[in-house]
């Protein structure tokens, strides 16, 4: 079976890590993470440019209005072609409406989608970006969703339930795991993601200077792992509240995240829902889980659906209740150790990427006996 998983500039090895049976991915020159356990294919495309911070923004507003998106992959066309099954990502990406173009002339047999979106018609903001996305939804065979809310959108932009698979994303429960800790007056509190404001980092590093403030007797520290916009302005806070020894900003590779969840105490990502995105996933909240850490997060997107038991969770906003959330686990060891433990038992149980794999490579078989 001739499989293509094409991802543009978004491949990455935190979705790929469920991907591990024979196929062949396809990325732009400078994906997210080409560390990937399946062979890669590398084409140019209109996004790589975008890595240039001050193209960015002039790249993305002209592709939307002329093509309807950025992430064209040149050639992609000669390599999927008379593939079995290609598997693309959310239908507004312009290599998604390649796929489609090749699949309504018969030149490949199915066309799977994952579908990532939580807020309904989004990603129409163009009549460019709608047409292809429009399109390409017509062309497909089958979407995965990685939540219920995502299946919920799906429905609401009038897919059929038939059309719908619901295949949560895992990891490697076997290299996430948790580690046993030596009672210490040390407690990290992490921070995974992109520094932006939607992610929440600017209200995390508020409540942590209250966090600090009303726990003088425990060692609190906080430990942001990620790059973005915000990074220059939060290292200036930092100098400036004299918190050098307190806050840490660094940047890691997928494979040294083990290790960082191993060395901290409870995850914070308070995301923050903006009109044209809200937290659709957060592979950060299952690495959590799997290593045996509690959440602490607002209730936006599909934080609540995903993390449920395994940790704290607030209302958008709601900074003293997101603090109070801080200072229990801070000063309750036996919480910390309860609710981190129903979130190891619920990532093995749920979000495990070798039974992702075989529930992806059944719906493969799936669709390929029903063509046949």
């Amino acid at each position: 079976m001739k499989i293509s998983f094409v991802r543009g500039a978004y491949l990455n090895n935190f979705e790929g890590q469920n991907y591990n049976f024979p196929l062949t991915g396809y990325s732009s020159l400078f994906p997210l993470d080409d560390c990937v356990s399946f062979p890669l294919v590398k084409l140019p495309s209109i996004s790589d440019l975008q890595k240039i911070s001050f193209l960015d923004k002039p790249i993305k507003y002209l592709a939307n209005r002329t093509l309807g998106d950025s992430q064209i992959l040149f050639g992609l066309e000669k390599y999927i072609c008379n593939s079995d099954i290609v598997h693309v990502a959310d239908p507004h990406y312009y290599y998604s409406y390649q796929a489609a173009r090749l699949k309504a002339k018969g030149m490949i047999r199915k066309l799977v989608s994952t579908w990532w979106e939580t807020i309904p018609f989004n990603n129409e903001s163009t009549s460019a970006k709608k047409r292809i996305k429009k399109f390409t939804m017509s062309q497909m065979d089958i979407f995965i969703c990685h939540s219920e809310k995502a299946k919920n959108c799906l429905v609401e932009e009038g897919i059929s339930l038939q059309k719908i698979l619901i295949i949560p994303l895992g990891v490697d429960t076997s290299l996430f795991r948790p580690q046993v800790r030596e009672k210490t007056l040390d407690f990290t509190i992490l921070f995974v993601g992109r520094l932006v404001k939607e992610k929440g980092i600017l209200d995390l590093y508020e409540v942590f200077k209250q966090t600090i403030s009303n726990n003088k007797n425990i060692n609190i520290k906080l430990r942001i792992v990620g790059s973005g916009p915000l990074e220059s302005s939060l290292r200036r806070h930092i100098q400036k509240d004299s918190f050098q020894d307190r806050v840490t900003i660094e940047h890691k590779s997928y494979r040294e995240m083990p290790e960082v969840y191993r060395q901290s105490n409870i995850l914070c990502v308070p995301s923050i829902k903006i009109k044209t995105w809200e937290e659709q996933y957060g592979m950060v909240f299952v690495e959590a889980m799997a290593s045996g850490l509690p959440v602490v997060s607002y209730t936006s997107g599909a934080i609540s659906e995903l993390v449920q038991g395994a940790g704290l969770l607030t209302e958008q906003g709601n900074i003293n209740q997101l603090a109070g959330s801080l200072k229990r686990l801070c000063s309750d060891s036996q919480l910390c150790s309860k609710i981190g433990t129903i979130g190891r038992e619920r990532a093995v149980k749920l979000f495990d990427a070798q039974k992702t794999a075989e529930a992806i490579q059944k719906l493969y078989k799936n669709l390929m006996d029903t063509y046949e």
